[in-house]
């Protein structure tokens, strides 16, 4: 095109250069579909658990938050209504999952002891990505060499810090370190 100036042909070739990278990049692109899911939350029913039992607590205007559970640990003890109070808490609520002693560790090819060590985040992790296959239908042995993915969001240590703090030299194995990996 001579009756471009050298500055338009630029920009016009910039942008033909931009419309083939931008179709290219299209052709490779291939979309994500979420197929299954799993989580778990406080209040849920005993009878469902996940996405479904959540929705359902929430349409009813339910509150998850209750008493801490007697089993988890003595609330009264660790209660101090002064916020600033060291070592304790000032209060006595929070959400609580339900049934969190249930794992079943020869289901996923471990052994108790090892289970027993694991930080129950890292128990629940596998049952909801297990749910979440279940969820999609996927028979989990069938994904191995495919394009699938598990995305999760976890993150802390405070069941290391805790067995650390208050456990004993005996209870230390060598899974305490991978049974409380994020």
């Amino acid at each position: 095109r001579p009756e471009l100036t050298d500055k338009q042909r630029a920009v016009l070739l910039l942008k033909q250069m931009q419309a083939k990278l931008d179709a290219a990049e299209n052709k490779t692109r291939e979309p994500v579909a979420v197929i299954g899911m799993s989580c778990r939350f406080p209040g849920e029913d005993t009878d469902t658990s996940g996405a479904d039992s959540f929705w359902n607590m929430l349409n009813a205007g339910k509150d998850a938050v209750t008493r801490v559970p007697a089993g988890r640990w003595d609330a009264d003890a660790y209660y101090d209504p002064d916020p600033e109070a060291p070592g304790k808490m000032s209060t006595r609520y929070g959400g609580f999952l339900e049934q969190v002693d249930r794992f079943d560790p020869q289901f996923f090819g471990i052994i108790p002891r090892e289970a027993a060590a694991m930080d129950p985040q890292q128990r629940i992790l596998l049952e909801v990505i297990w749910e979440a296959f279940e969820d999609a239908s996927l028979p989990p042995t069938q994904l191995a060499a495919t394009p699938t993915g598990v995305f999760v969001g976890i993150s802390n240590n405070d069941y290391l810090q805790i067995g650390c703090r208050y456990g004993t030299v005996e209870q230390l194995n060598p899974y305490t370190g991978t049974g409380c990996s994020d």
